[in-house]
């Protein structure tokens, strides 16, 4: 029997902007899904204590080399 593949791992961006900030950050992170990214990217804020303001997910698409992305419909944001 052949063991269970897991599933590929997706390259997430989270970009963001503190408070007083005039640029904007971003934040990388391998997931599994946008789930879990967005549970590393909160535990990393958390850690760190960081009151920020997230302006948009994005996710890497191998197959045309580009960012594509997420809407607060595929999963809320916030």
């Amino acid at each position: 029997m052949k063991p269970e593949r897991e599933p590929d791992l997706e390259e997430f961006k989270f970009r963001y902007h503190l408070n007083d900030a005039v640029g904007s950050s971003d934040k990388y992170f391998l997931a599994h899904d946008l789930k879990e990214a967005k549970e590393m990217f909160e535990y990393a804020c958390c850690k760190r204590h960081l009151d920020l303001h997230l302006d948009k997910v994005e996710k890497w698409n191998r197959w045309k080399s580009s960012w594509e992305k997420i809407t607060e419909s595929d999963s809320s944001l916030n």
